[in-house]
């Protein structure tokens, strides 16, 4: 009996107790199990249990007894996240395939269900990194491992992600995850006290370049120049990010073999590759089927079957149809319309959010890190926008954890705003002074308080005066 099929069982079965005791580290747990797939690492019994679903319920479970959860944070994102959820099933009543659209609808709604259920938890500056920690050291497990293959190998092969039916399995799957996480571990190394894990989460960020590049995913490539060239924005990280182009060049032009330069030329000459010429035939047949259906769209899975094709393209000559190739489109025929306006709504309401956020919390010193998590969000849901434009993710359950983030750093910076603020000020006035107090950080309330106090003492008669 494979060894480390016992240790992943007995390590698991261990952790769910835990999990029902304390449900914010059950999320952990199962944000662990869904990105790094530890169970797709072995090869005996372990290999095909069902760990997530055994952790989603000892934490869904002790979430009825747990003390610690506070109320839910309702924003503009939070709405519109529960809109496109609801929009879904709208759209599963009305699918083309009603059967394989009622299985998809029930696996995306794990994935939002586990993504809303740390708002209550990780309403915490502490928890909330370690959540970002456990995302970055799952993810960074494979590019680490894929860069230091690469480097052994010389990159004559592609760097796949986790085994079958995981998220990541496939190379353009791998290096959308890779490039959401390469400003994850930037800026959570960026404020590291702990050297080993600086230089960590360092090491992470350079190698998991190397993978992205040996993905041989073209979408992949593309995203990379975005991350980092938006990272390069900010004069603060040019010195890592001027390192990280020469890194790039150099295995690019110096070290990658010659089948990865031709599958890179094809980005400038589609017209003869046969794979971008799918993607545009993927693209048409979505455009068409949201053009029959522009409310609701084919529903789940109304894109990826033979079916579909067949029915707008006459001569299509293969047995098996291609998925829609782009988040994009893949919501548009689908879900039609109005998935993919809400679907962009939220994607701009929390861009939107998280500059506000940051504008804010870089007038405070002590909200510094607030400023750069807000940075971060924005870079990795870029990436997000752009890889996945040529990757059907639309479901990924990585971009819909970082909205949820996004909404925790907004309420957290809200209530170290507004906290010194609602103390200061009577309930009599608090209404007509509260947008002055709210922008009053801890230090200048405190002033504020001791001059005031002063100011009434001065104006005591002097018999009242206190010696």
């Amino acid at each position: 009996m494979p060894v480390r099929d016992i240790v992943l069982v007995v390590v698991i079965a261990g952790l769910l107790p835990v999990c029902f005791f304390r449900t914010w580290i059950g999320v952990l747990v199962w944000v662990w199990l869904a990105f790094m797939n530890p169970h797709r690492l072995t090869w005996g019994f372990a290999n095909t249990l069902p760990f997530s679903e055994w952790v989603a319920m000892a934490t869904l479970a002790g979430l009825v007894f747990s003390g610690d959860r506070k109320r839910f944070v309702w924003t503009r994102e939070t709405i519109l996240l529960l809109a496109l959820w609801a929009w879904f099933c709208v759209t599963t009543l009305t699918a083309l395939y009603p059967e394989a659209a009622r299985g998809q609808l029930e696996r995306v709604s794990k994935i939002l269900l586990m993504a809303f259920l740390p708002i209550p938890f990780f309403q915490d500056r502490r928890r909330l990194r370690v959540l970002l920690l456990v995302v970055a050291g799952s993810i960074g497990y494979y590019g680490l491992k894929g860069g230091i293959w690469v480097l052994q190998t010389g990159g004559e092969n592609r760097v796949l992600g986790a085994g079958a039916d995981t998220g990541i399995s496939t190379n353009n799957a791998l290096a959308l995850a890779l490039n959401m996480c390469l400003p994850i571990f930037f800026y959570l190394a960026k404020e590291e006290p702990r050297r080993w894990l600086r230089h960590l989460l360092y090491a992470m960020f350079f190698v998991s370049i190397i993978s992205v590049l040996f993905t041989y995913s073209r979408g992949g490539f593309l995203g990379l120049l975005v991350v980092l060239g938006v990272l390069f924005l900010n004069r603060k990280n040019v010195p890592h990010i001027a390192l990280a182009a020469l890194l790039l060049c150099l295995l690019a032009f110096g070290f990658a073999p010659e089948k990865w330069l031709s599958r890179i030329d094809t980005i400038a000459n589609y017209q003869q590759d046969e794979s971008a010429n799918a993607r545009f035939t993927a693209w048409s047949v979505a455009f068409r089927l949201a053009m029959d259906n522009p409310i609701t769209g084919g529903g789940f899975w109304g894109i990826a079957n033979l079916e579909t094709y067949r029915r707008y393209l006459l001569d299509y000559p293969y047995d098996s149809s291609p998925d829609a190739h782009s988040i994009y489109f893949e919501l548009l025929g689908e879900h039609g319309y109005p998935g993919l306006v809400l679907f962009a709504m939220l994607v701009l309401s929390t861009l939107f959010s998280l500059t506000q956020v940051r504008m804010r919390a870089r007038r405070h010193e002590e909200l510094h890190w607030a400023a750069n998590y807000a940075s971060m969000l924005r870079v990795s849901i870029i990436a997000y926008l752009v890889t996945g434009a040529f990757v059907s993710v639309a479901y990924f359950d990585l971009a819909y954890l970082l909205f949820i983030v996004a909404v925790l750093v907004k309420a957290l910076v809200d209530q170290a705003l507004e906290g010194p603020a609602a103390e200061l000020v009577a309930p009599a006035t608090r209404r007509a002074v509260w947008r002055p107090q709210l922008r009053m950080s801890s230090r200048r309330a405190a002033n504020w308080r001791v001059s005031t106090d002063r100011a009434k003492r001065r104006q005591q008669p002097p018999e009242r005066r206190v010696s």
